[in-house]
């Protein structure tokens, strides 16, 4: 069937379900045998062979059966699962660098200068400042010493080189997806494919209605139902106004996860687990960061699909390209915004002891640990990613999974379904939101490996371990728990592969300010180049603290509750002046945020430079597809040159056979000149013959 009777026939079928005459309707899968071990693949039909050596873990090793994907569920199926197979293929080389840097980590904590020091004499003897007014306490800096080890093992030279080759990674895969991409087009005969065919929406086509309107369609020349931009205007705007107060709410919760550490940190300081306190207040937060996150997620997707029903998209691809974008941004926000908040944003105001405030003021300025921001930044980034996975995982196997586990529990008996449309009636609806909700989760963990692998190297590994399961669960759902997918035509993976290759361009900039801005790469070569005398770090962590006089607390009334005795001074991680009242920055300061600055306009055009080279060496189209798409060209060309070049003679051959006719009978009793006659028919043979 042509993708023209296809479109018809589906559009019929969508206005009679949209009026409510029939409930639904879906092609039937082929039956499923119970048990395939000990059957022969030529035995077997393609639901069944799809069964055997693709929905199952038993063959995770093997690659995936592509074109009979394609065959059984259609190219746009087809599509996601090969961008997931790519993907993962792509993943092995990092996921295996990450884990060498991080083995890498471990072993050279206990040579850390930076490290020992803290653990060392000087953390038992050095207080630092409270991190908030009037009722935080003091603290020696040796309570950071794990938090110190921790951070090392994510920050370190080597970490650094790793964010540089991920930047240039998430193009690379880009770059290498359209390359495949491609040849899955020409292999599927998607080339040229246009969704100029695509029918109209049902619902749409029922609320044009009711408004009157219609206008002829360009391209078919068919009077079609039309809403005009004006009236659909306050609809986009509407929807554009609830998506901000939904990131506006997102933002609240972070707030609220701030509150939360400063008050957990003034409980934890007077107790025993004080040496743990930012251990523990981070994997806290970090948990309900994320609990919030999923919970307005799912309250998020069904604004999100009431918003788009009312923007009266005319097609599927419209509707289902608003509808991701709105999830996409909220999503973005929702699960990104606390990583950005702590690598960016956090104990990077200008305040120092005594302008801190109190814990419960709202305008409390949070510090980072004397070790860096990057350790909390690490542990916000392990618990929601790794997390995020695993409750996704979780609710999509109970959710397929649910009405079998119902019977089970209730023990009540299968239902007795004779006919292959009994038992496909009984699984879940499969619709282009399906679709949606896996490309997103892929491409949301596409971020976390890009925008914040500084943070975490082994987020690649635990990306590739999520998504060898992911695969396998995905197929043993849309084999088993879903109704077959109606097999359109695709081009390519639509919209989200300009997502996904904006990620990759954004990831530059947010790697080269974590490592600018967030790491100790900077001021540590700032101290290796200007203080050190060897490129040795001796010195390194007196170098980063500030001095505070304790009496000064008196000058703004915001004197702690207890003060060890004969302490005069107090250290904070920062670069002022060691005399009061306003501890204005050293030049040290200015020195060492113009190096981080330089850093990220240097990080950004070299990377971006190469990404450029990239683009212009390596085609989009492999040269060996167009060379046969070039030879395909041809031919369609040649062939119309020979039908017109046919169709030329075949028109000569009339002409000469008109003339032959008329000698042979003359017209009114007029005699021809045989002179003219025979010049004529010579004239007609020379062109018969060329």
């Amino acid at each position: 069937m042509t993708n023209d009777v296809v479109a018809v026939a589906n559009r019929s079928i969508d206005r009679l379900v949209a009026k409510k005459a029939y409930d639904c309707y879906f092609p039937l899968h082929e039956p499923l045998q119970a048990d395939l071990t000990n059957i022969d693949d030529s035995e077997l039909n393609e639901r069944e062979k799809l069964k055997k050596h693709w929905a199952t873990m038993r063959q995770f090793f093997k690659f995936q059966p592509l074109s009979l994907i394609r065959s059984y569920m259609g190219e746009k199926v087809a599509f996601y699962f090969a961008l997931c197979g790519f993907y993962n293929k792509m993943l092995i080389p990092p996921a295996l660098i990450g884990f060498i840097i991080f083995i890498y980590g471990i072993s050279s904590v206990f040579s850390d200068q930076p490290t020992s020091d803290i653990c060392g004499r000087l953390g038992q003897e050095t207080f630092m400042c409270p991190r908030c007014d009037k009722t935080c306490p003091f603290w020696k800096l040796s309570d950071s010493c794990f938090q110190s080890k921790v951070s090392y093992v994510f920050d370190n030279a080597a970490t650094v080189i790793f964010a540089v080759l991920m930047s240039l990674w998430a193009r690379w895969f880009i770059e290498f997806w359209k390359r495949r991409q491609a040849v899955l087009r020409y292999d599927w005969d998607s080339m040229g494919f246009e969704e100029h065919l695509e029918p109209i929406r049902p619902e749409f086509e029922i609320k044009a209605k009711k408004k009157g309107e219609e206008r002829v369609n360009a391209v078919t020349g068919i009077k079609e139902p039309y809403v005009s931009t004006r009236t659909r205007l306050p609809f986009f705007l509407v929807a554009a106004s609830v998506v901000l107060f939904m990131m506006a709410i997102v933002c609240t919760t972070v707030f609220a996860t701030i509150v939360y550490r400063s008050r957990m940190d003034f409980i934890l300081k007077n107790t025993s687990a004080k040496s743990y306190s930012p251990i523990i207040i981070t994997v806290t937060s970090a948990i309900m960061n994320l609990i919030c996150s999923v919970i307005l997620s799912q309250f998020y997707y069904w604004i999100a699909r009431k918003l788009t029903d009312l923007e009266l998209h005319k097609y599927q691809s419209k509707y289902d390209d608003s509808l991701t974008i709105k999830i996409y941004l909220f999503q973005f926000v929702n699960f990104y915004s606390s990583l950005f908040y702590i690598a960016f944003f956090k104990g990077r105001f200008f305040a120092y002891p005594s302008k801190y405030n109190t814990s419960s003021s709202g305008s409390f300025t949070e510090q980072c640990d004397p070790a860096g921001c990057l350790v909390e930044l690490s542990i916000q980034f392990i618990i929601i990613m790794i997390g995020k996975q695993i409750i996704n995982n979780l609710i999509e196997f109970f959710y397929a999974m649910r009405r079998t586990l119902t019977r089970m529990c209730f023990k009540r008996s299968e239902p007795e379904a004779q006919q292959q449309w009994e038992k496909d009636n009984e699984l879940y609806d499969f619709t282009s939101n399906t679709l949606t909700d896996e490309y997103l989760e892929l491409v949301i963990q596409f971020g976390f490996v890009t925008l914040f692998v500084a943070a975490f190297p082994l987020a690649p590994l635990f990306a590739l371990f999520n998504n060898i399961i992911e695969i396998r669960l995905d197929a043993w759902k849309f084999l088993s728990k879903y109704k077959r997918p109606i097999p359109f035509k695709a081009f390519d993976i639509g919209i989200w592969s300009d997502i996904i290759s904006s990620i990759s361009y954004f990831a530059v900039l947010t790697n080269g300010i974590v490592i600018a801005w967030t790491s100790e790469f900077i001021p540590k070569m700032a101290y290796r180049s200007i203080e050190s005398t060897g490129g040795s770090l001796n010195g390194y962590l007196n170098w980063t603290l500030s001095s505070f006089n304790i009496s000064d607390y008196n000058l703004t009334g915001t004197m702690p509750q207890e003060v060890p005795d004969n302490l005069t001074i107090c250290r904070y991680r920062d670069f002022r002046e060691p005399n009061g009242p306003h501890y204005s920055q050293t030049s040290m300061y200015w020195n060492v945020l113009a190096a981080r600055l330089a850093f990220i306009i240097v990080f950004e055009h070299a990377v971006f430079f190469i990404i450029y080279l990239m683009d212009w060496l390596v085609p989009d189209v492999p040269q060996t597809i167009q060379n046969k798409i070039n030879h395909e060209r041809y031919i369609d060309q040649y062939e119309r040159w020979a039908s017109k070049t046919t169709e030329k003679n075949f028109k000569h051959a009339a002409i000469a056979s008109e003339a032959i006719f008329k000698m042979a009978n003359p017209l009114s009793g007029k005699r021809k000149d045989p002179i003219n006659e025979d010049e004529n028919s010579s004239k007609h043979s020379r062109n018969l013959k060329t």
